[in-house]
């Protein structure tokens, strides 16, 4: 299977859709791939490769050692590391390339500047990695320890991989919204902004409403706690220490007969005429008083037996009345002890402490305190019915500025479609068309809007007049999918012009005059851009402002690739080569002559 990779050195997508005017003809301001330097990379042992503004051409037999260009050029920009690349015999490779900055950098980029401070010669920048053996890589930016992963992000903002198989590009739907969103330019850049920012202040009010709701979620169940606590208070309306003066009412009345029993005891004992306490003090008090005023000291026992005899006169009246008051009362029995449960139930549902008074005296002060803290916690729904309208105004904003961009879109995928197939025309390809087809959705549900709209764009594709439209990825060839990609590329340089492109094997199952178109293509692209392209057909390489020349030389024992610019006879030279498969052919010499003739009659 032939491969097709389209590698676009050049400011990052966001860059390229903020970009102000279209540079004028001839005029580059994007990224330029100086120079390659290898080091002990598959065939090469050593070489310096410089590249130059306009149309690069590298040619050379099968299994010269190409590849290995486009693989040293994937190292440098921080993909993973192979150690089946380094030379045999060698222990480590060495790859470094010098790119020239843009002009006007991005944003981003001059982050990673101000982040990773890398030495900034005449406007360059050098980016190298090192391989060992042993399986572990370095690289180095500007002369400075860093990451692969820096590398890469240098290049997010350098370089835009559109993939190993150029059909990559024109197969996933997000790189065919952004080849339209590139080509529409700067209006729709600007409407894709209002968008995303109708957006954010979108999610961000309705993430808001979300919080609140939840929040007024827990308020609702803690007021319906809150009021159900007030509510039971109201309806049992406990005192703090009622519940210990229950528990002795209701002891009192579970003991009643017990108690009649000790107190008619008492009483007895108290009273009885024979044997009983009052009659004997009474005795005792009557047998002293005689000798009353004889002895102090027996005075005051006397007196004792009266102090004595009268706290037992009022203690055996109180047992009279006690005796007279006490009696059974089964109904206040059940109703202190259904008020204890109750109370006791209130003190446990309300209350924290494993005591039973202290529960019920937490209980009270929670409910004396919940009434404030309902009317605290009252409001919000206000606030929540503002912000419902606020959302449905975002809404209608976000709902506009989609349409809008929307709109630009299809006007844009008009003209799109248009050129391309204008310039399929121009690449021997008279029949075909290139339709952009943007579907949008109708935005009723959030899940509609995506960071880049409500549309879904696609790319279709016919080779032949009255042919259905498929998907390019069913509908076109591998060479006609690589002149789709030119084609499409050529394009997109008319509304943006690009820092470096670099093609490998663009014009696969291409030949005669359509490969000769894809030439003229190219070269026009290179009047705006740097274009680096590999590639096997002479038609191409004829175009080029500047050839290089990989060649494999073996002793034998070893086998080696050496890489050189080429002059003037020595292209010639070259393209006979590739013409004939003979360098020393003089028809295919005078043929060579023929063609690079033609370059200077006719520029595309």
């Amino acid at each position: 299977m032939q491969r097709h990779l389209l590698i676009a050195l050049l400011p990052s997508l966001n860059y390229r859709l903020m970009a102000g005017a279209v540079s004028k003809k001839g005029e580059r301001k994007g990224s330029l791939l100086e120079e390659i330097n290898i080091r002990s990379l598959g065939l090469i042992d050593s070489a310096t490769i410089e590249f130059k503004e306009g149309f690069n051409v590298i040619t050379g037999e099968t299994g010269a050692g190409k590849t290995m260009l486009l693989n040293a050029l994937s190292l440098i920009l921080g993909q993973k590391a192979d150690v089946d690349y380094i030379r045999q015999g060698q222990e480590r490779a060495l790859v470094s390339g010098r790119f020239r900055l843009p002009e006007k950098i991005s944003e981003d980029l001059k982050v990673l500047i101000q982040e990773h401070e890398p030495e900034i010669e005449e406007s360059a920048i050098l980016l190298s990695r090192h391989l060992g053996r042993d399986g572990k890589s370095k690289a180095q930016l500007s002369g400075s320890a860093t990451t692969a992963s820096t590398l890469m992000s240098f290049a997010d903002q350098l370089i835009e991989i559109h993939g190993q198989h150029a059909n990559l590009v024109l197969t996933k739907a997000n790189k065919q919204r952004e080849i339209l969103d590139i080509f529409a330019g700067q209006g729709l850049s600007i409407a894709l902004l209002a968008y995303q920012e109708a957006l954010k202040n979108y999610q961000v009010l309705r993430s808001e409403i979300t919080e609140l709701k939840k929040a007024l979620g827990d308020r609702d169940r803690e007021i319906k706690s809150l009021e159900e606590l007030v509510n039971d208070f109201a309806k049992l309306k406990p005192q703090g220490s009622e519940l210990s003066q229950l528990e002795a009412q209701i002891s009192k009345l579970e003991s009643v007969e017990d108690l009649r029993i000790a107190s008619l005891g008492a009483q007895q004992a108290l009273s009885d005429e024979e044997a009983g306490t009052l009659n004997s003090l009474h005795s005792a008090k009557k047998s002293l008083t005689g000798a009353k005023g004889r002895d102090p000291q027996l005075d005051q026992i006397a007196d004792a037996i009266s102090e004595k005899l009268f706290d037992l006169i009022d203690a055996a009246s109180d047992l009279d009345r006690y005796l007279d008051s006490l009696s059974a009362d089964p109904q206040a029995l059940e109703m202190a002890q259904s008020r204890r449960a109750a109370l006791s139930s209130f003190a446990k549902k309300y209350g924290n402490s494993s005591d039973k008074n202290e529960a019920l005296a937490e209980a009270i002060d929670k409910a004396e305190g919940a009434k404030s803290r309902i009317k605290d916690l009252s409001g919000g729904d206000n606030r929540l019915a503002e912000m419902g309208r606020e959302l449905e105004v975002l809404r209608a904003k976000l709902l506009e500025t989609a349409k809008t961009l929307s709109s630009l879109r299809v006007q844009s995928a008009k003209k799109l479609s248009s050129s391309v197939t204008k310039e399929l025309v121009e690449l021997a390809m008279a029949k075909a068309v290139f339709e952009v087809r943007v579907e949008s959705k109708d935005g009723d549900s959030d899940d509609h809007f995506s960071p880049f709209g409500l549309d879904e764009v696609s790319m279709l594709f016919t080779a032949h007049s009255g042919g259905e439209l498929l998907a390019v990825s069913k509908a076109a060839s591998g060479g006609e999918l690589s002149r789709l990609m030119l084609a499409l590329e050529v394009v997109l340089a008319g509304s943006y012009p690009l820092g470096t492109y670099v093609f490998d094997e663009v014009d696969a199952g291409v030949g005669g005059k359509a490969a000769l178109e894809v030439g003229k293509r190219l070269r026009k692209l290179a009047m705006n851009s740097q274009v680096i392209v590999v590639t096997h057909l002479p038609q191409v390489a004829l175009w080029a402002d500047n050839h290089i020349l990989v060649e494999k030389d073996s002793n034998g024992l070893l086998s080696s690739t050496s890489i050189k610019s080429l002059s003037d006879q020595e292209r010639e030279i070259e393209i006979a080569r590739m013409l004939s498969g003979i360098e020393e052919s003089e028809h295919a010499q005078e043929h060579a002559r023929e063609l690079l003739d033609l370059r200077f009659s006719d520029v595309g």
